[in-house]
């Protein structure tokens, strides 16, 4: 039986209406939350874990795996926490998989001998050793079992580098070498190997390359089968193209250049993982926070601190013929869409009244398509009240997309970035953008998708109102629909 209990069924006056609290992303009912962990898919669920401290908003060494699934990655289900601290120490960000062939031995006794394998940094306590360990799952990721009672799988010792910084275990199937493969780092990135997810074989130790949170995928270039590229993920802040190859008897990232491409154009991103085993895509969901003020925002949100973003689709497209990650949010999102509200070849200029006056919104999707026209600027303000508002600028004249958050209410500290940036493509003179605004996040994207943004606004709950607008000339809202977004919780 599952014992997962959905959201609506725990819904109380004392939770999930807070100020701030974010209807559509998930978010602990109380404590910390940060590095999303172990995400795989698995007999038609998503699940979905993040490092969570339940004794305090602030963090602490102390940490656990809570659990959340869902059918259909718009709503989630909470479930008890999955893994908890033990004698070996305090449990740590890693990744899961599906034991599709039992290669572990662990399901011989489960119908379809297939089950869900966690893996995890534990951190002894005292020493604060970073190790690596498993778990597995025999009932659809509800409980697990430590194997070998909690005692690490690679220990230090077992870590050619020798490096005090070794965690974030990222597992995967390989195909080309037939065996499951292992990416940790923390400092340098280092490779394993193994054939029964248990025991692991040193493959390269990569110290020109150092990161933490690393994730390690293969991806289609513009869907052409038989031309793929490698994707390193460095902390989910930016990333790396190449191959997978065996060099000198060992596997090893080879990169096409030096270059860490940015994921994201917005602050407000960090520790990205992907779903392992989702059929054909690739979705990535981030810890949603910028690393220099993960505390601070803690002291605007309560009883909770820490959100995930959306989950976003990602795909390699040749663009000005460079190979990057294009994002864009899975599209299961529409399930959550409430009421609709559709406009269609709306001239804008200075003097024009806002059309979108006697909308009041707190939560929502916008898809626009915008003809510059002879406009210097133009774009959107969100979430606007009393000397509140959060813009969302096209800058025809530097050919940018800005999002501007100076104005948009509470700042986690007194030097909270307020302004971001991007040069972009302007394809005759139209941008297209998709737009999810919550009680306390905006994310943006651009030109369908090249260019994403994540940023962590916090308005006043009566700062409900938006608008379109330009200036320096005449722009055109070809086409602007806006979906009011329902609640996980209601």
């Amino acid at each position: 039986m599952n014992i997962c209990t959905e959201r609506d069924n725990i819904m109380s006056k004392e939770f999930y209406s807070e100020n701030y609290r974010p209807q559509y992303h998930v978010t602990p009912k109380e404590g910390w939350l940060n590095d999303p962990n172990g995400m795989v898919y698995y007999e038609g669920e998503y699940h979905l874990f993040y490092q969570f401290f339940p004794d305090s908003k602030f963090p602490a060494d102390i940490k656990y795996w809570a659990h959340a699934v869902s059918t259909d990655l718009a709503n989630w289900k909470d479930c008890p926490v999955a893994i908890a601290p033990d004698e070996n120490g305090s449990i740590w960000s890693g990744s899961a998989v599906v034991d599709f062939n039992n290669s572990s031995g662990f399901f011989d006794d489960v119908p379809g001998k297939t089950g869900l394998v966690a893996f995890y940094t534990a951190t002894t306590n005292g020493c604060m050793c970073q190790q690596q360990a498993l778990a597995y799952s025999k009932d659809k990721g509800i409980t697990w079992i430590k194997y070998n009672e909690g005692l690490p799988i690679i220990t230090m010792a077992d870590d050619p580098l020798q490096n005090h910084d070794f965690r974030d275990p990222k597992v995967f199937w390989h195909d080309e070498s037939g065996k499951w493969m292992m990416i940790a780092a923390g400092g340098p990135v280092r490779f394993f190997s193994s054939d029964d997810l248990k025991n692991w074989t040193p493959e390269a130790m990569q110290n020109e390359i150092h990161t933490e949170c690393p994730d390690f995928f293969k991806l289609p270039v513009d869907g052409k089968e038989g031309f793929e590229k490698w994707v390193l993920s460095c902390c989910g802040v930016n990333y790396m193209i190449g191959d997978f190859k065996k060099i000198d008897g060992l596997w090893r990232f080879v990169p096409d250049s030096d270059e860490r491409i940015p994921f994201n154009f917005g602050p407000d991103v960090y520790a990205a993982q992907t779903f392992s085993d989702v059929p054909g895509r690739r979705i990535k969901v981030d810890w949603m926070t910028n690393i220099n003020y993960p505390f601070e925002n803690g002291h605007i949100t309560d009883p909770w601190n820490g959100a995930l973003t959306l989950p976003y689709e990602m795909q390699l497209k040749t663009v000005d013929g460079k190979i990057i990650l294009v994002q864009f949010p899975v599209k299961e999102l529409d399930l959550l869409h409430g009421k609709e509200y559709s406009f269609v070849n709306i001239e804008v200029d200075e003097n024009t009244e806002n059309p979108l006056e006697n909308l009041s919104l707190e939560k929502y999707e916008i898809k626009a398509v915008i003809d510059m026209g002879t406009a210097k600027e133009a774009g959107f303000k969100l979430r606007t009240g009393k000397d509140q508002f959060t813009v969302v600028k096209l800058d025809a004249v530097s050919n940018k997309i800005i999002i501007d958050r100076a104005k948009s209410g509470k700042l986690s500290k007194p030097d909270f970035d307020t302004a971001f940036s991007v040069d972009m493509n302007v394809i005759d003179g139209k941008v297209s953008l998709q737009m999810f605004v919550d009680w306390s996040s905006l994310e943006v994207f651009a030109q369908e998708g090249i260019y994403p943004f994540t940023v962590l606004i916090y308005p006043d709950s009566d700062s409900t109102g938006l608008g379109v607008y330009a200036e320096g000339g005449k722009a055109t809202f070809e086409e602007l629909k806006i979906f009011e977004m329902n609640s996980m919780y209601k």
